[in-house]
């Protein structure tokens, strides 16, 4: 029995894992921890609120851009009546629309005067009227190419004093539009694609040489009836570069 005893003994004893040598430094660290309850634990931090506007829901920003699904508005089945007058005067800072490939009929009235860019491209406008422009001082790139534009009232581009590219090719217009001979600023201007049969010697250009006008950069006349031979020269005498002008055969 007493055999019996010492061997178990001997047993737990030799079972025991070997004795590891801890410092001090080990002991205070485990009463500290030990010492820590859970009311005085750090707190966690509250997660923070996102600074500024947030972009919408798959858009695209950029600085005063916002894309939404293409466009902007284009390729909605939108409707003349389908947009407000005035819909966008509450952004008093917004400077591109694009409102292309929808059915709207006629240019959007009310347009804020902080646009610099108006995209209208592949709609069903038919006509450019004055009013419709009205108010736009800072419009600097107006496209209206693509429509069904015949005719562009005198006046309108007027009342865009500081625009510099018109895109009204592949329309339907019959002359050059009045008013670009005495526009300062603008120096694009594209008509390819229409149905201009002639080309005045002023229709681009004022009669002085003197006159205070900025020299056009480009100029596309290719794919319309007129004979690009029977246009004067003295046509294109504010246009900065000859190599500046398309002129081409029409198909």
């Amino acid at each position: 029995m007493k055999a019996t005893i010492i061997f178990l003994l001997l047993a737990q004893v030799s079972w025991a894992g070997p004795f590891q040598q801890r410092g001090l430094f080990d002991f205070m660290l485990e009463d500290e921890a030990s010492g820590i309850g859970p009311e005085e634990r750090a707190p966690e931090l509250p997660e923070l609120e996102p600074l500024g506007p947030v972009c919408p829901f798959r858009c695209q920003c950029h600085l005063r851009v916002v894309q939404c699904s293409d466009l902007e508005l284009g390729t909605n089945p939108l409707k003349s009546s389908g947009i407000e007058n005035g819909a966008f005067q509450g952004m008093k800072k917004l400077s591109y629309i694009r409102v292309a490939d929808t059915n709207i009929t006629s240019i959007p009235q009310g347009l804020p005067p902080s646009l610099t860019e108006l995209h209208l491209d592949g709609n069903k406008i038919s006509r450019v009227d004055a009013a419709s422009l009205k108010g736009l001082n800072n419009l600097a790139k107006l496209g209206l190419s693509f429509n069904s534009i015949s005719t562009v009232d005198n006046g309108s581009l007027a009342n865009t004093p500081h625009l510099r590219e018109l895109h009204l090719d592949n329309n339907k217009l019959t002359k050059v539009p009045g008013g670009l001979a005495e526009h300062k600023y603008i120096q694009v201007v594209y008509l390819h694609n229409n149905n201009i049969s002639a080309v005045g010697t002023n229709d681009f250009c004022p009669p002085g040489y003197n006159t205070k006008k900025a020299s056009y950069s480009g100029v596309s006349l290719f794919s319309n009836p007129v004979q690009y031979w029977e246009i004067q020269p003295s046509t294109f005498r504010c246009v900065y570069v000859r190599s500046a002008i398309q002129l081409g055969n029409y198909k």
